[in-house]
């Protein structure tokens, strides 16, 4: 995204083109953040539904080539885990960008302080993560509604979103987006106050404390495997939002000292 244009969306300061957010520090930068609608927007339609079309491919191929019936198969895609595993990596990206390209235009050109800066992303993860829980949810009930893409194959209606429960998947998608969108920004702000070796002592730092953890639980007495047999859903939403909700403090704490020329 160059400074032309970021500046031809009327945030430069002085300019009649502010818009109705022009007084409001923060949701400038919320508008900030979504000039660039197709990676916020349609990038995660067109990589969902691509995944789906693929998920009907497989399915017509197995039903083709093999002897278990349509609804057998379609009970074995209920383990289908795609919606899972097929845009986090994304998500994390768009997290990334979001400091990395629009933190030094925000605050050199905007005139944005770093905690209107630091509250606007917030907000815009935080809105961000509502479009795209609503996004699957859209994609569960189209599938639901379809009778699986007319064919029995599965990609939101699985074990891993709930099932088929609308609130439950909502709920997951919201706190990976959030934990995928916080991470990726406070990734993005260590970038930007350390460089790309700052970002290596981060992951190494946060490897050590989830084997620490993974070490400190398996030491102790707590039994995990039977914590999570039940509301499995519900622990890891809340799990994901712990995750998000350090990152986002994290980044706070980082970017109240990122250079802004870097």
């Amino acid at each position: 995204m160059s400074t032309a244009t970021l500046a031809h969306t009327g945030d430069l300061p002085g300019t009649a083109a502010r818009g109705r957010h022009g007084s409001n520090p923060i949701l400038r930068v919320v508008r900030l953040h979504f000039v660039d609608r197709m990676q916020m927007i349609w990038v995660p339609i067109i990589m969902l539904a691509s995944v789906a079309a693929l998920c009907v491919v497989i399915m017509v191929v197995l039903q083709a080539f093999t002897p278990g019936t349509a609804e057998e198969l379609s009970e074995g895609f209920r383990y289908n885990q795609a919606a899972l595993w097929s845009w986090p990596g994304f998500i994390v990206t768009i997290g990334v960008y979001a400091y990395a390209r629009t933190m030094p235009f925000a605050i050199g050109m905007m005139g944005s302080t770093r905690r209107h800066y630091w509250a606007g992303t917030t907000l815009w993860i935080l809105v961000e993560s509502v479009y795209l829980s609503a996004l699957v949810g859209v994609f569960l009930l189209l599938e639901q509604a379809t009778g699986h893409w007319f064919t029995g194959a599965r990609m939101f209606d699985v074990y891993a979103l709930g099932n088929g429960h609308l609130g439950l998947t909502l709920l997951l998608s919201f706190a990976m987006a959030a934990a995928c969108l916080s991470v990726g920004a406070g990734l993005a702000a260590v970038y930007l106050r350390w460089g790309q070796y700052g970002v290596m002592a981060g992951i190494a730092a946060i490897l050590v404390i989830v084997l620490g953890t993974l070490a400190l639980v398996l030491a102790s007495d707590l039994d995990v495997a039977t914590f999570f047999t039940t509301n499995l859903i519900e622990k890891a939403s809340a799990l994901l939002l712990v995750i998000a909700a350090l990152a986002t403090a994290v980044s706070w704490v980082v970017m109240r000292r990122v250079p802004v020329g870097r």
